[in-house]
């Protein structure tokens, strides 16, 4: 993820909220992937959530 997004944490009562922000646009989605990611493992969970792909684009087969 090194310099494809600017990353900002801010303090809150029960934790973080850690914000990503694509530096172009064309990487939004590969953020985003990254996104899904770190919220699988801080879940505890490998598999993805219902309804939630676990990598948006890519086709099944």
């Amino acid at each position: 993820m090194r310099g494809m997004a600017d990353v900002k944490v801010e303090q809150t009562p029960t934790g973080a909220l850690l914000r990503l922000t694509a530096k172009n646009p064309g990487q939004v989605e590969e953020v985003q992937r990254m996104a899904e990611g770190m919220q699988r493992c801080m879940s505890g969970s490998g598999t993805p959530r219902q309804g939630q792909p676990s990598s948006p684009g890519a086709k099944g087969g």
